[in-house]
């Protein structure tokens, strides 16, 4: 019996959620679910043919140059030493407040994700420094690991973001003005987390002894180890802002700057400068792969008319907007339990984009914001959340697997208040940017 192609697609996506749950490696799961989805659509040759398109448009797309750029300029901003001296004047600036190393390590996590755009940076920096202290200082093992796991996502907003660029690749939407709407969320996100802390410490829910006091005069000779950040961040955001440069040259100058502190920090260190670029190449060509073969299945997707199907069977129920938006959410919040981030953007976007803007009219850069707020949930959502393993893995026999879920959970639910938020004020997301662009 001959299958539809519309039956064909949702099997491929069936399969392509199978292959990922037997842990074969993403890039793989979608090429093999892609070329085999459309020979089965479309024949063998034009599969075939497929296969250099996506490869070429993958490469050759402006937008994505900057994908490897800002990824050596987090490489060059962590082996410079940046986050261990912003983690120092957080510390200055908060230690004393209850649940004060939580909320430092917080404020240096806002504060690295400014020059880095990666979390998983933030986490791997941060808990080496923070963990132990933390402990020593009496922490709740839950909090300490709540705020570490949870705080290392807001890379994910506070530009420059890997996952605006991939939003921005799937969507055509300006990386420049996602970049923008990231900064009040962002901002956000960090004082709902320094709230929860406050809380869970004050109300003796979980235990956050205030830490070491300082003098005014030490929390002001503090920022000098802050300038390194300043530095990067209002070369790249201040010139992308002022029109001195596009979003993908500013990747290319904040790489320059940011290998200048490295050389200002740590002299020429070759063996630093080729981790760096071996960390680069490695990161960057895994996402390229994953792109690239993301892009086949697009094609598959759209061959057999399942996006085309969603779309017109969501418009036909006439339900509201923001009730189709909830729906939609749920199924980001289900998916980024079970499957890493990346593959999410480029697996749902394509999805989704077409449905809430081009049919509903709703803001394309808003719905990128609400989008990443759904990424950083993937990230630390049990069951296979990435930083839950990671965490694990760096600290490893010092804490349960039901203590790392208990932690996260009140950063989680803060951070669902704060989606709920987002989509109900829509300005917090696209005020900033329609100022600066108009």
């Amino acid at each position: 019996m001959e299958l539809s192609p519309i039956t064909v697609g949702v099997i491929g996506f069936v399969i392509l959620f199978v292959l990922m749950f037997l842990k074969m490696p993403v890039a793989f799961a979608f090429a093999l679910t892609g070329f085999v989805g459309l020979w089965y659509v479309r024949g063998f040759n034009a599969a075939l043919n497929d296969l250099p398109v996506s490869t070429w448009s993958t490469i050759s797309d402006y937008v994505l140059i900057c994908l490897p750029l800002f990824i050596l300029m987090g490489a060059f901003a962590n082996y410079s030493g940046i986050g261990p001296d912003l983690y120092m004047t957080a510390l200055k600036w908060f230690g004393k407040l209850p649940g004060g190393l939580a909320i430092t390590t917080v404020m240096g996590n806002a504060a690295f994700g400014a020059v880095t755009g990666a979390s998983l940076a933030g986490l791997v920096t941060f808990t080496p420094i923070a963990w132990k202290p933390m402990m020593n200082l009496g922490y709740d093992k839950r909090l300490a690991a709540g705020c570490l796991m949870c705080s290392g996502t807001l890379s994910q907003l506070i530009p420059p973001s890997l996952s605006f660029i991939l939003y921005s690749a799937a969507t055509n939407e300006s990386i420049g003005r996602l970049f923008i709407a990231g900064i009040f969320p962002g901002i956000l996100q960090a004082i709902m987390y320094v709230g929860l802390i406050l809380v869970l410490t004050s109300t003796k829910m979980m235990a956050g002894p205030p830490g070491p006091a300082s003098t005014w005069r030490e929390r002001f000779v503090s920022l000098k180890d802050t300038w390194g950040m300043l530095f990067v961040f209002i070369l790249v955001i201040g010139g992308i802002y002022s029109g001195l440069f596009t979003p993908t040259e500013g990747s290319a100058v904040g790489a320059g700057g940011t290998f200048l502190i490295f050389l200002a920090r740590k002299g020429f260190n070759g063996k630093l400068i080729a981790k760096s670029l071996e960390e680069t190449l490695r990161t960057s060509a895994m996402l390229f792969a994953i792109i690239f073969s993301s892009l086949i299945f697009a094609r598959f997707l759209s061959s057999s008319g399942v996006t085309a199907a969603v779309a017109q069977w969501v418009i036909g129920m006439s339900l509201n907007p923001y009730m189709v938006l909830l729906w939609a959410l749920i199924v980001l919040l289900i998916a980024g339990c079970v499957m890493p981030a990346t593959p999410m953007v480029l697996l749902f976007v394509p999805l989704f984009y077409p449905i809430f803007v081009t049919q509903y009219g709703m803001d394309g850069i808003w719905l990128g914001v609400i989008v990443v707020v759904m990424v950083e949930l993937a990230l630390v959502t049990p069951p296979v959340g990435l930083h839950l393993f990671v965490f694990q893995a760096l600290v490893k026999d010092e804490i349960k697997t039901k203590e790392l879920w208990q932690g996260v959970m009140p950063f989680v639910l803060v951070d669902i208040l704060r989606l709920a938020i987002m989509v109900a004020i829509p300005a917090i997301s696209i005020w900033l940017p329609q100022r600066m662009y108009g």
